[in-house]
């Protein structure tokens, strides 16, 4: 056993946010279920990057799960934008439910020592944390700097914003969450011709998704529907169009030109902007090695090598680092189990917190984003409403002691 598996208590929640530098991780059970999950994806494409099937047969493969990967994911970013269909604003009201909370926890913190800051790092490409902190006017800071022409930089992060009073000149820290993309974003566009790190500037149009789409309706007839049943082998089988990697070379190369991470093992030697996601990964690392630090994981299956071997070093290394995991279900909390088995977690400081085991007859209770966000945050926040102080006032009337009209 390498993780502990406890219930987390209010009194132990309140003090982690109360006393930690706080960070969250969200993998893509957060979004779902508007974004699929992705299921047997990276394993599908690891095992087509070593294959030696012939280049006609690798190209349509390939192109088959890039296009499942883009409608499931990457084009229904356009449903957000434009708040259409239903899926889109339920989601979004998850994420104003959970940013929400975490503002009023980072105002009410009691250490004067502690910034009231949290990092929201995501290995999601979607827009919805975004979209949802601007409904909501909380200041997220995503990185980018400039107005007409803005521009992303890891040093972007060290900001902090205060706001003074024009009345009484005082100076208060208005609480920021800092938005960290690990994976890229699908808004995220790559500028300059230097390869390892070119540019990221902002494409909230969503341009380039949009060229993507165009070429890919061109050939998506062609092209084999993969879901968590499809194997590499039926796929490499075909049928295989003659001159495959020809005729899917244009929606391939226009989908290389998206500014987010592939979901392979080797996901970072096939980006364009490899060097600014390893920036990204090294900020990870030093958010946890930070003293008191805290961890908090939404929605995320562990799998991803990377980032699990990043959070074990840091626990080993930093035993103030406290890392908690909210498993969706029973079951997903046996996989986290394994994918952590064999590395040893010597401080204890890896918590895994998973809902109670189906009880027939009842409804299973599973921990996902709104019902993490209720369940255990929004009872250790102070309500909106609730006045910090109150102050009796007593009004006495009495008959003046003077005749007034004299």
């Amino acid at each position: 056993m390498t993780l502990v598996v406890k219930e987390l208590t209010a009194e132990r929640l309140r003090d982690l946010v109360q006393d930690a530098h706080l960070s969250f991780l969200f993998g893509a059970g957060a979004s779902a279920p508007m974004f699929r999950l992705l299921g047997d994806i990276e394993n599908l494409l690891t095992s087509l990057d070593s294959s030696d099937a012939a280049h006609d047969a690798k190209a349509y493969a390939r192109a088959s799960i890039y296009s499942g990967f883009f409608r499931c994911v990457v084009l229904r970013n356009n449903d957000l934008l434009n708040q259409s269909g239903t899926e889109a604003p339920h989601l979004l009201e998850r994420y104003e439910a959970f940013l929400q909370t975490i503002n009023r926890l980072l105002l009410e913190r009691r250490s004067s020592l502690l910034n009231k800051q949290v990092n929201l790092f995501t290995t999601n490409v979607d827009l919805a944390t975004e979209i949802a902190a601007e409904s909501l006017q909380v200041h997220l800071n995503d990185g980018f700097a400039g107005r007409l022409q803005p521009r992303f930089s890891t040093s972007n992060f060290g900001s902090v914003v205060s706001r003074r009073s024009l009345q009484y000149d005082n100076l208060s820290e208005v609480p920021t969450f800092n938005l960290l993309k690990l994976h890229g974003s699908v808004g995220w566009s790559a500028i300059g011709e230097e390869a390892s790190r070119p540019e990221i500037g902002l494409d909230i149009r969503l341009r380039q998704v949009a060229e993507v789409a165009e070429e890919l309706d061109k050939v998506d007839a062609i092209l084999a529907e993969v879901d968590a049943d499809t194997t590499l082998e039926s796929l490499l089988a075909g049928p295989v169009p003659p001159d495959a990697a020809d005729l899917l070379s244009r929606f391939l190369d226009a989908y290389s030109q998206l500014a987010i991470v592939n979901p392979t093992k080797a996901k970072f030697q096939q980006t364009v902007l490899n060097q600014n996601y390893y920036d990204l990964l090294r900020i990870f690392s030093n958010e946890l090695e930070k003293e008191n630090a805290a961890l908090f994981v939404i929605g995320f299956s562990c799998r991803d090598e990377h980032i699990r071997e990043l959070m074990v070093r840091a626990a080993r290394t930093n035993p103030t680092l406290q890392i908690v995991i909210f498993a969706y279900s029973p079951h997903a909390a046996t996989e986290i189990e394994q994918a952590f088995d064999g590395y040893p977690i010597t401080n204890s400081n890896i918590w895994l917190i998973a809902p109670p085991a189906d009880a027939e007859g009842e409804e299973r209770l599973r921990y996902d984003l709104p019902t993490v966000t209720s369940e255990f945050f929004a009872k250790v926040a102070p309500s909106s409403s609730a006045p910090k102080q109150s102050v009796e006032v007593k009004v006495s009337v009495q008959e003046p002691l003077v005749d007034l009209d004299d």
